[in-house]
């Protein structure tokens, strides 16, 4: 595995969102605190091969179960099976470090989640 990708689940390790490997994709545990999936967490995702800058560059595409649906999305098929992944662009890191950065956009894309 890449060392950025390695850092990604280091980072996500720290922040307690339980990431592991499944074939391509590094998934780990979100609990938004806005939408749908309020106070529940959410299993989501990032593509192994978009970590190859992090934390320089965070990810574009987001993963997430076909549950988790919103009123507008450009997505398309995850390589997981039952899950799809949605453009979502971040414009760029704040003050806080890349991980609490990347955890808090998570949570505002769930917290845009009808169902």
């Amino acid at each position: 595995m890449q060392p950025e990708a390695q850092r990604f689940i280091t980072d996500m390790t720290e922040l307690g969102v339980e990431p592991e490997v499944h074939a391509e994709l590094v998934i780990y545990r979100v609990t938004p605190i806005d939408g749908a999936h309020a106070g529940a967490p959410v299993e989501t995702g990032v593509g192994v091969d978009e970590l190859g800058s992090w934390p320089q560059v965070p990810p574009h595409w987001v993963h997430l179960p076909t549950t988790v649906r919103f009123p507008q999305t450009n997505s398309q098929p995850s390589s997981k099976s039952g899950w799809s992944m949605h453009s979502r662009q971040i414009s760029g890191w704040g003050d806080a470090p890349p991980a609490v950065e990347w955890v808090s956009h998570i949570r505002s894309v769930l917290g845009e989640a009808v169902g």
